[in-house]
């Protein structure tokens, strides 16, 4: 959209953009001080402008707009140098909590001061005529000719991530056509292929990102509905590894999830850091950078281009309507199997764990394997080659792994044997203040012990992280949104716990503004002041992308300490001084919380 009005140029014709309507403001006794002046530091000062803006909605203008009116993104051009204008968005959804918290939107101004950076005068907002309205200042700049842009909090578009995947691209070329014993066992495997594509055709990345250690000539099955684009080849098989699953932007607004997402991915492809290189020795990557494209382009908040909420789909997806979704949770059920194994566990001194069964988990398998229609199954047998695992001779020619339905109980696979040890979904989140996980509740004690251990560990790798914010318990699992009553137990993280039983199975939640506290972070051990030094204590700050970047490098090196070979590890120097001291304060943290 673009507007002209008052001698400014609105617009928001590019990625994420969002703008409905400008008017200028109306001020009928503007000849006198009628309160449209600005108190700021004491004080009085009239906007050299003034407009009112308002944001649209979701899926506007279609039979399938709805509510969801908090994400802003627009720029304007044409303003004289050093003017004052005041900007009131009249349309928002209440987010009264947030801004009372000192949530500020942000700015930019290109070409001179393209960093975004928050607003420096404190917004006010209140409800006028039913509507949440919020009003905000900003001087623009001494240059002529740019272009200022505000938004509801960091953008990261569509475009840009494309970007800079395509730099990762270029940057490891050489892993296109790469095969086993070609590179050495520390090198990294990066794999970057189109596991499908969303409605309006954007893509649907899978990054596979591993060491070349266990390379196998196989190369995984092309999976039916998924990774149409035949010209790439599937990534290469890998043995005595499992798979650590991340997905972001499912609710294109909550943005903070990409900086999280960007931070874990350059951390576990640090080629310098012996954390990240034990990382790929162990563990398979498989990140989903965009869940929802079309909804990130659109400027969208929540919802899909169809007001779909695609965070409450996970156990029912349809392959067209819901194709990002179908392909996280098939991929995350093949490999739930496909990678099973019997003894990594125990040879990287994982803590012990018996098999976790949830109670509704026989219903929800019935209801995932009758689910799909079209003879669409989620194939993830194994066919025939386990020589390659074994270590026996190799075939001359890198094929891909033949593709054959299972049909059998995805929970016969414990938690300990699966395939999949981690999968955590990310997002942001305006009312409650922090970085925590919603995580599941498992009744078993020692099932539980794990579950909440993997976030105690990321709480003591960053400041950031609030332990005491997560949420493990039976009814967040279950709850119904307020706004369209669809339950959580669609979510990733609950229907791939009930379908597979994963207890590692999370959402990491990123508020927008700011934190409830600050973690002591002890220093870490034998890494010559090589790691990130602990923050000073002190009062929370605004989180910024570095901020947000930081918790996704602790969500890897937390996976490490889980796994007890971190050799940077913080432990030795926290409270706890050891993991069996750690583990055993965890199991009495469990039995107090269960009275």
């Amino acid at each position: 959209m673009e507007f002209r009005c008052g001698g400014l140029l609105f617009t928001s014709k590019f990625d994420s953009g969002n703008l409905a309507k400008v008017e200028k403001a109306d001020h009928s006794d503007s000849d006198s001080d009628s309160g449209n002046g600005i108190t700021l530091y004491g004080c009085t000062l009239n906007p050299d402008y003034e407009f009112n803006i308002w944001t649209k909605p979701d899926c506007a203008g279609t039979a399938y707009e709805n509510g969801n009116r908090s994400w802003f993104y627009f720029g304007i051009r044409g303003y004289a140098p050093n003017k004052l204008i005041k900007l009131n968005i009249v349309n928002l959804n209440r987010q009264g909590k947030l801004y009372s918290q000192g949530m500020s939107p942000l700015v930019k101004t290109v070409p001179s001061k393209p960093r975004w950076e928050r607003i420096r005068d404190r917004p006010t907002h209140q409800v006028v005529d039913g509507q949440f309205m919020l009003s905000f200042t900003h001087r623009f700049s001494e240059n002529r000719g740019g272009t200022t842009y505000f938004a509801f909090c960091y953008p990261y578009t569509y475009t840009e991530c494309q970007e800079a995947l395509e730099a990762l691209d270029q940057k490891f070329s050489h892993c296109v056509n790469l095969k086993p014993k070609e590179g050495g066992d520390s090198d990294i495997y990066y794999h970057r292929e189109l596991a499908c594509k969303s409605i309006d055709q954007r893509r649907i990345d899978l990054i596979t990102i591993t060491s070349c250690k266990n390379m196998l000539w196989n190369r995984e099955p092309r999976i039916e509905k998924l990774f149409p684009d035949k010209a790439t080849p599937r990534c290469h098989r890998f043995h005595s590894k499992r798979v650590y699953f991340l997905s972001s932007r499912v609710h294109p607004g909550e943005t903070p999830a990409s900086f999280v997402f960007n931070g874990f991915l350059k951390f576990i492809l640090k080629e310098n850091d012996p954390r990240a290189e034990q990382l790929r020795q162990r563990f398979i990557f498989k990140l989903i950078p965009m869940l929802n494209p079309d909804g990130v382009y659109r400027g969208h908040y929540r919802t899909d281009q169809k007001g779909v909420n695609l965070n409450r789909v996970y156990l029912n997806p349809d392959p067209e309507n819901h194709a990002s979704i179908f392909a996280a949770s098939s991929l995350i059920l093949f490999y739930h199997h496909y990678y099973k194994t019997t003894n990594l566990v125990e040879s990287e001194k994982s803590s012990k764990s018996s098999r976790i069964v949830p109670k509704v988990c026989k219903i929800a398998q019935l209801s995932y394997n009758f689910r799909l229609s079209d003879n669409v199954r989620i194939n993830i047998q194994v066919d025939g080659h386990k020589k390659d695992v074994l270590g026996h001779k190799h075939p001359r020619m890198v094929k891909e792994t033949p593709y054959r339905p299972f049909t059998g109980d995805l929970l016969s696979v414990g938690p300990r044997e699966s395939g999949v040890a981690f999968y955590v979904d990310l997002h942001g989140h305006a009312s409650k203040r922090g970085c925590f996980i919603y995580g599941n509740h498992i009744e078993s004690e020692d099932g539980q012990v794990d579950n909440l251990l993997f976030p105690k560990l990321v709480s003591m790798n960053t400041a950031h992280f609030d332990f005491n914010g997560c949420n493990f318990t039976e009814r967040n699992m279950y709850l119904k949104d307020k706004r369209d009553g669809m339950s959580k137990e669609g979510s990733g993280r609950v229907a791939m716990f009930k379908l597979a039983g994963l207890i590692h199975s999370y959402t990491l939640e990123c508020n927008y503004n700011t934190g409830r506290t600050v973690n002591c972070v002890a220093q870490a051990s034998h890494d010559n002041g090589r790691a990130t030094p602990p923050p000073p204590a002190g009062f929370p700050p605004k989180y910024t992308p570095e901020i947000f970047e930081e918790v996704g490098r602790a969500l890897g090196v937390a996976a490490l300490d889980m796994l007890q070979a971190n050799p940077w590890s913080r432990i030795l120097h926290s409270e706890f001084a050891s993991y069996e001291n750690l583990r055993l304060w965890m199991l009495r943290y469990v039995r107090s919380s269960r009275g």
